[in-house]
């Protein structure tokens, strides 16, 4: 089902934005390896057609949730993770 207030096309820039993040981050971290497998799966149900705006909001909940986990080793290694973490809240309706 869609939500007319959730803004999709925001939800992917967004997300490919912290994909890019972390792309540069050190692939030897257990904290961004369980945050890139997070972010690659919601990547790939953004790329879907028509896909139901409640399946990205669990992503984006399950991504805010480990950003929020790892604000400190995410922030020492160049990532605005509380930045981040206040735009999902935005997208959520949580801020």
């Amino acid at each position: 089902m869609s939500d007319p207030g959730f803004d999709i096309d925001r939800a992917r820039l967004l997300i490919n934005e912290i994909s890019g993040n972390l792309a540069g981050q050190p692939a030897d971290s257990a904290r961004h390896a369980e945050l890139r497998a997070e972010v690659d799966a919601l990547k790939a149900i953004l790329e879907r057609p028509g896909v139901p705006h409640a399946q990205v909001k669990d992503g984006l909940e399950s991504v805010r949730g480990l950003i929020h986990a790892a604000a400190n080793e995410l922030r020492a290694d160049g990532v605005r993770a509380g930045i981040l973490v206040k735009e999902i809240g935005r997208m959520l309706g949580l801020d």
